[in-house]
């Protein structure tokens, strides 16, 4: 399920524009409760209980966490950025599953931690099918599967927990092949951006926080920005970084360390990402954005944009290397 590239390594949650995707945690228990203990949600899963109690949360967090772990399936909980509020569950164990508590629903919610995950499955777990059911009454999930490029493979009959006997369901399936034929179907403009890893004498690595009124506040990443044109990569991190941080850097303090190639909905990103280690002055947030000095394991509670996550894994594994990061 897992590729083994990201065992016994941070889970780092995912980002979209409203929302974090992150491993379920103990604190997480009461609010799962209180939302999960809904017929209205019950119903609609196949194996959801009814009641739903804090044991059964409980359990089901310590399963995920396992699961997690040994590499079998992955369970992540939605949470909205700006007010880290728990709304529910997104994975992939034997099929892709969701459910939202009643008060998110029709907000786009659904639809939009459905998407970033199943991009997740594809470009980053790399994935090589997926599929996924609902009752065949459910048309919110069904548009949203249909949407992400899902077909409709068969329709079964399907049982609850919280119902007697069976209800009509749609089995739906999507190759990464298929995907990535829709996805590439249409046009993106090329976007390249730089970005640098700034790591202190201390070993710790610095991100900035992207502000409120910006595109994924809330978000963490590298400093750093979009190229301009006739610039070089290094030429424009430094003036990035000067702008941003109000450091000065020289380009022999530039190392070039690793890449990534994104495709996101309306473009594709290319950025350079390049180790420093030396640079004048005290880095601090010119723009108003919030910075840390974080270390491996802080990753795991930092959502990063989608890009970065397995830049930030290779990043990880140079500094490990250097005997930096533990």
């Amino acid at each position: 399920m897992i590729p083994s590239f990201f065992l016994n390594r941070p889970f780092l949650p995912i980002a979209t524009e409203r929302l974090t995707l992150r491993p379920l945690e103990e604190r997480d228990t009461a609010p799962m409760t209180a939302l999960g203990n809904d017929r209205c949600i019950a119903e609609k899963l196949a194996r959801f209980p009814h009641p739903y109690g804090l044991e059964d949360a409980h359990t089901f967090i310590a399963y995920t966490q396992e699961g997690i772990k040994k590499g079998t399936h992955v369970c992540l909980a939605v949470i909205r950025r700006e007010d880290q509020a728990f709304m529910g569950v997104v994975g992939l164990e034997e099929a892709i599953g969701y459910w939202l508590g009643v008060a998110f629903w029709g907000q786009g919610y659904g639809k939009e931690a459905v998407k970033a995950f199943t991009h997740f499955c594809f470009f980053t777990l790399q994935q090589d099918r997926l599929t996924a059911s609902a009752l065949e009454d459910n048309l919110a999930s069904r548009r949203i599967l249909e949407g992400l490029g899902f077909t409709q493979t068969e329709t079964k009959e399907m049982t609850s927990p919280a119902y007697e006997g069976t209800k009509p369901g749609v089995v739906y399936a999507l190759s990464r092949k298929d995907f990535l034929d829709r996805y590439n179907a249409l046009s993106r403009p090329l976007v390249w951006v730089v970005a640098g890893a700034l790591v202190n004498e201390k070993g710790k690595l610095l991100l900035a926080e992207r502000p409120q009124g910006k595109a994924m506040a809330g978000v963490w990443e590298l400093p750093g920005g979009k190229m301009e044109a006739g610039e070089t990569p290094e030429q424009a991190l430094i003036r990035e970084l000067k702008e941003e941080l109000q450091i000065d850097v020289k380009g022999e303090d530039l190392e070039p360390l690793s890449f990534a190639s994104y495709r996101y909905e309306a473009f594709h990103l290319i950025m350079p990402i390049y180790l420093c280690r030396r640079w004048k002055g005290a880095p601090h947030g010119a723009e108003g954005q919030n910075l840390a000095w974080i270390t491996y394991a802080d990753l795991a509670h930092m959502p990063l944009p989608p890009a970065d996550i397995v830049p930030a894994h290779r990043l990880g594994e140079t500094l490990k290397d250097r005997g930096i990061w533990e």
